[in-house]
């Protein structure tokens, strides 16, 4: 009979940690959908960590330790009023991510047709892949990618509009005035990037590039 009793409490210890680390995680999937971005994708929400003890809070706070990536493992500070604990949380996400359509070869202008979106697992993908095409559209390719390639930030720079040493029209305005003159540039830029440029009395100014190349200075 004791061990029948001792087999019976120590079923009812199990099952209630399973509930409590069901809520837990109901929870946890529950805070990273609220406040993380994770629009039109979906998580899944693995709880690596056994709790200390046998609790369940209604009403827990969460808070990432480390604010730069919100899937794959993150440390999550799991408090409950006076109760705190580390949990190790694996977060699955599967959405849209950009990849290569066919060969992008090294230093091409990218288009849409050279791209393709692909649903798949997203913390599985390398760092600062791109989610969405108009982020790498009129890009410039750093390296051939090859088709199904993730398209990362590593791979692209953007298109310059303006170039080093390069001379450029610069547009200044001030009140009730308008000045139409030019200048060497002294940097690369894009277009809505600022740039510095020396004009004729070898003086420096600052200013920003606009969709036409054009380096548009406001006094």
């Amino acid at each position: 009979m004791t061990v029948l009793k001792a087999i019976f409490y120590f079923f009812l210890f199990f099952l209630s940690f399973r509930v409590n680390a069901f809520n837990l995680t109901d929870q946890l999937t529950h805070f990273f959908e609220k406040n993380h971005l994770f629009d039109n994708k979906k998580i899944h929400v693995i709880l690596h960590t056994q709790l200390k003890k046998n609790i369940f809070c209604k009403r827990p706070f969460f808070s990432l330790l480390q604010n730069f990536h919100y899937f794959g493992l993150i440390e999550v500070l799991y408090t409950c009023g006076k109760d705190r604990q580390y949990l190790q949380v694996e977060v699955q996400v599967e959405g849209e991510y950009v990849t290569a359509n066919k060969k992008i070869l090294r230093g091409s202008r990218i288009k849409e047709s050279d791209l393709k979106i692909i649903i798949g697992r997203l913390d599985t993908l390398p760092n600062h892949t791109y989610f969405q095409m108009k982020d790498v559209i009129n890009k410039v390719s750093l390296r051939d990618i090859f088709p199904f390639q993730p398209v990362t930030s590593f791979m692209v720079r953007p298109l310059w509009l303006v170039k080093i040493n390069q001379m450029v029209n610069i547009v200044v305005h001030g009140v009730n005035f308008i000045i139409f003159t030019k200048g060497k540039a002294l940097e690369n830029a894009a277009n809505n990037e600022n740039v510095r440029v020396k004009i004729n009395n070898n003086n420096v100014i600052n200013g920003k590039v606009n969709e036409n190349g054009e380096v548009i200075v406001f006094m």
